[in-house]
């Protein structure tokens, strides 16, 4: 009985897909513990601190690529992918609007280049940037998550990790090769995105991007965009936030710390993202399924979450000493305040995933998500000049709070909680 429960689980397409991306999210997380120390100790905290500012700007302009749309298409996709017909329109729709956006990323990385200093003086780190962004915005996520195939995309980001740990150990050797960490990282990712596409164009046929059609996929990923965009001024542009308000050094002090955390954070992603399709199949044909399904994901990714922040927040002092080094002790106290992010991410991630999305509440989510950014960006304005990293973490946390705190009320006041 117990074997043919276990063996029922494991033929399970949702076990599948989350048991792979489990797998590679514990190799995003042992990765950059064999890299870390090494670039901390070679590139030195100053460069150690440029690279993460270009990153953490690659990151915010790779949402403008993404635009939402590993939620909006995937939700649409996985709703009609019975119809070959409809699935093929939906790809080319959005293959286009992509092809749009990468026109914003170049000129938004050109403003950039002229008015930040650091970009200003170093050209090829905000190129290298521009390029990891761009790479990023072409990987087709959405239409392997509305498959069903997750575990392809679980299979690429390890390939991508993997390209450039091996790019790392391979090129960089001294403060000066700050930029070969960003060109490692962005030929891995190009490579993968053109595999990607390829396997997604053998079971959807090629169509030329329509110009109103790509408009209109714009047009109804606006919200989501919005949702994202915000959201990245409390995640992955703080780095660059920082970088603004204060020193590289404290950048480097603060993405000792988050570059621990947010691995953390992405143990949080696979359930959620593997039964995410599933809830949007099943909300239209068996509402009490989805509503079960969604329960499940609450409490799971809560408490996987609740657990990861305290262990995080108890080895904060080892792992800061023995990744890093002593320049960077005061990242302790910084990686403390992030490790809060765990089960407040969880929480909130689990109520716009499972609850809200699937009900196409994507406008309450944005609205959450517009006035979390707004807290992070004046915290930040507040607290970053006087406690550099720390004030970072900080407005980070406060921030993520308010978002699952605001989601929470909501859904509770409309009776779906």
């Amino acid at each position: 009985m117990a074997l043919a429960r276990i063996r029922r689980v494991l033929g399970n397409r949702i076990a599948q897909n989350a048991a792979a991306l489990y797998a590679v999210q514990i190799l995003s997380y042992v990765l950059p513990l064999i890299s870390l120390p090494y670039l901390a100790r070679v590139l030195e905290p100053p460069s150690f601190g440029l690279v993460a500012f270009a990153q953490s700007f690659a990151n915010w302009l790779a949402v403008v690529g993404e635009y939402g749309f590993n939620y909006s298409a995937t939700r649409s996709l996985a709703r009609l992918r019975d119809r070959s017909d409809a699935v093929a329109g939906i790809v080319m729709s959005i293959m286009g609007a992509k092809l749009l956006l990468m026109l914003g990323m170049v000129l938004m990385t050109l403003v950039a280049g002229f008015f930040i200093e650091s970009f200003r003086t170093q050209a090829e780190l905000a190129f290298w940037a521009l390029m990891i962004a761009v790479f990023t915005g072409l990987r087709p996520l959405w239409y392997f998550q509305a498959i069903e195939r997750s575990w392809v995309v679980a299979l690429m980001e390890g390939l991508i990790r993997l390209g450039h740990l091996v790019g790392i150990f391979a090129f960089v050797r001294r403060p000066e090769d700050a930029w070969v960490t960003l060109a490692a990282q962005a030929l891995a990712t190009g490579l993968v995105a053109g595999l990607e596409l390829y396997l997604m164009y053998r079971q959807v046929p090629f169509k030329l991007p329509n110009l109103s059609l790509s408009w209109v996929a714009l047009k109804v990923s606006w919200s989501l965009f919005l949702s994202r965009a915000s959201d990245s001024l409390y995640s992955s542009a703080n780095g660059v936030i920082l970088g603004l308000l204060a020193s590289p050094l404290q950048v480097g002090f603060f993405e000792a710390g988050n570059r621990l955390v947010r691995p953390g954070l992405s143990i949080l992603w696979p359930l959620a993202q593997a039964i995410y399709p599933r809830i949007n199949h099943l909300i239209k044909r068996d509402a009490e399924a989805a509503m079960r399904l969604s329960r499940l994901a609450l409490w799971a990714t809560v408490g996987i979450g609740t657990a990861g922040g305290m262990l995080l927040a108890g080895l904060a002092p080892f792992l800061i000493d023995l990744l890093f080094g002593e320049p960077y002790r005061s990242s302790v106290v910084v990686l403390q305040v992030l490790a809060l992010l765990l089960p407040v991410v969880a929480l909130g991630y689990s109520l716009s995933m499972q609850y809200m999305f699937p009900r196409q509440m994507d406008r309450e989510v944005m609205y959450s998500v517009l006035s979390a950014g707004l807290i992070n960006l004046v915290l930040a304005i507040l607290l970053a000049p006087r406690l550099g990293a720390l004030g970072m973490a900080i407005a980070v946390v406060s921030a993520e709070a308010w978002a699952a705190g605001f989601r929470f009320a909501l859904l509770k006041l409309r009776g779906i909680l």
